[in-house]
């Protein structure tokens, strides 16, 4: 006591702050950020030189250990104490946006991008954020560093054989320059007989028509090879789209943006993922740039991984001197190029797959295959990552991957039979343990075959064995169960063969027969209690004037209803005091 009255009024700030500071890292450590933030606040108040640096040092060490929003909520104190410190705040928007906070992430970055605007790394991690690309800072400039050089479009391969247009350039030079020895034959003749007939001006025309006979010979034009690419779509109707494809790709790369158009509306942007994006370049270079990039944010918006259509819009931004939404998409193209190994088409990634599974490189497949199906979700993908963990013996895994497979297409057949093998393969092993009565491991193996399928017999088989066990709870939890999808299997015959029987009766009804229709409703209707069979015998015995068979009717139905209400009314009960057996 004595000792606080002779305390400096420095000394009892000093110990206020620590004691503060304390109970902020203390509220952190239990993630109690914002209560820690108003602690940090009070110790900031009382002395901002001298928390400031304390400060700093514990961003530090939270940060280093991995500690991001610890790290975020000390640094946004030490950002209102500093609101000049951009570099500050471009590292806290790094916290921010590893944590998938990119809201926050992209204030921070607009707060460094204020105080300092032409500051590289948060314009660049800014344009990441909104990318949702995952790299930082200096990496930024690096991964996109490969699209510096590029002043035109990256567009895709024609399809078909790899050196087309090498190969139709040389069979259209050929074709010339067959035609033009014949030509040149015919001239020289011609040019020889007006030099003898002394007409030597006209002989020198024909020599400059020679002249440029020869240099047209020794050159193919892009109009020509469009030509060939029509003549090819008409001569070769079963590849006719191909080779307009090819003609609509040619078109854009040499600027021949009409005809580009025109080429593009006889295709379907369904037979080629590309289709659009040539569309949208070719728009571009008519002057119509505002409609080609919404036609590419369009396209982005049905899909938006695509490599081609990223990168291309990226370039059709810095074509427009729209520096910052070229540098997200750049950004966003060479985070997915990352991921698909350089690859631009997810096709071609998928038939690169596919090569390496049928080489036996297992881990590249599975890797390209995991890639493609993030992208396009497809039964067969799935299917092939379920069969290379199975071939790995990752069954878990396998199981993930089928079942991902049934939620695409919930009637594949494929996918049940590939769950029942892995059930199946878990039950052999389980047998194996229970033929050497090894009955804690068969039942580990048990476990993880219903945890595949809940197949009745491997559930009746697992009881058992809790049983041997000593585990009466588990094997009476099982074998009610195993009861209970039998009552189930039954009932589902059972409502089989009541709709079998309503069409039956249905039928007799169209064919007048109205006493064996009676019969076949009276049956389905002592199978379940239903109000339609109910109203169909009744107006049956009404129309054929049948009272007291109608007055019985309606006694019985009244009994059944009374009688299935009751039945319900036990079950809720029984499954009630199942409930509280369970809770206590």
């Amino acid at each position: 006591m004595l000792k606080g009255l002779f305390q400096s009024k420095e000394e009892k700030i000093r110990i206020k702050i620590e004691e503060h500071l304390a109970e902020g890292m203390r509220l952190l450590s239990e993630k109690f950020f914002n209560g820690a933030m108003i602690e940090f606040d009070k110790a900031m108040e009382l002395d901002p030189d001298q928390v400031y640096p304390k400060l700093v040092e514990e961003l530090s060490n939270a940060a280093s250990s991995g500690q991001l929003q610890s790290a975020l909520a000390i640094g946004l104190n030490l950002i209102k104490e500093k609101n000049e410190d951009y570099e500050l705040a471009n590292k806290l928007g790094n916290y921010a946006r590893e944590m998938g906070d990119y809201k926050q992430a992209e204030g921070l970055y607009k707060t460094a991008l204020k105080v300092k605007r032409g500051y590289q790394k948060a314009f660049y991690n800014l344009a990441a954020s909104q990318a949702r690309a995952n790299i930082y800072d200096d990496a930024i400039v690096s991964a996109i560093s490969k699209f510096e050089g590029i002043s035109d479009y990256i567009l895709p391969d024609y399809i078909g054989e790899d050196k087309l247009i090498e190969t139709i350039t040389e069979r259209i030079g050929q074709e010339k320059k067959a035609r033009f020895k014949e030509k040149l034959q015919e001239l020289t003749v011609k040019r020889d007989k007006l030099v003898e007939d002394g007409s030597a001006v006209e002989a020198k025309g024909i020599d400059l028509e020679i002249k440029k006979l020869k240099e047209d010979a020794e050159k193919v034009l892009p109009e020509e090879i469009l030509a060939d690419f029509e003549k090819q779509a008409k001569d070769d109707p079963n590849n006719e789209k191909d080779h307009l494809y090819n003609k609509a790709l040619f078109a854009v790369k040499n600027k021949k943006a009409d005809i580009a158009l025109e080429t593009v509306n006889r295709l379907s942007i369904l037979d080629y993922e590309t289709l659009g994006l040539l569309q949208a370049i070719a728009l571009e270079q008519k002057g119509k740039s505002e409609d080609a990039i919404n036609s590419m944010i369009k396209l982005l918006g049905r899909n938006e991984f695509n490599r081609y259509n990223n990168v291309n819009l990226g370039l059709m931004y810095k074509r427009a001197n729209k520096k910052f939404l070229s540098t997200k998409y750049l950004i966003k193209t060479a985070a997915l190029l990352d991921k698909s190994n350089g690859i631009y088409s997810m096709k071609d990634l998928v038939v690169e797959a596919d090569e390496c599974y049928e080489a036996g490189n297992l881990k590249k497949a599975l890797n390209y295959y995991l890639i493609a199906v993030s992208e396009i979700p497809s039964v067969r993908l799935w299917n092939q990552i379920g069969t290379i963990y199975v071939e790995r013996k990752k069954y878990d895994d396998a199981v993930e991957a089928f079942r991902k497979l049934l939620a695409l297409d919930p009637k594949s057949e494929i996918g049940d039979s590939k769950l029942l093998e892995i059930h199946n393969y878990y039950v052999e092993k389980a047998d194996v343990l229970l033929n050497d009565r090894k009955f804690k491991p068969a039942s580990d193996y048990l476990h993880k075959a219903l945890g595949v399928l809940r197949a009745p017999e491997t559930i009746k088989k697992a009881a058992s064995v809790y049983k041997q066990l000593n585990n009466p709870e588990k094997e009476k939890e099982l074998l009610k169960e195993y009861q209970a999808l039998l009552d189930k299997e039954k009932e589902k015959e059972l409502e089989e063969k009541r709709q079998g029987l309503i069409l039956q009766g249905k039928q007799q009804l169209t064919q007048k027969n109205y006493l064996k229709a009676i019969d076949i409703f009276e049956a389905v209707l002592r199978m379940k209690v239903d109000r339609k069979v109910f109203v169909q015998l009744a107006a049956l015995y009404k129309g054929l004037k049948k009272r007291d068979d109608l007055n019985d009717l309606e006694r019985r139905w009244e009994n059944m209803v009374l009688h299935d209400e009751k039945m319900k009314k036990f079950e809720k009960e029984e499954a009630r005091k199942e409930q509280g057996e369970t809770e206590e």
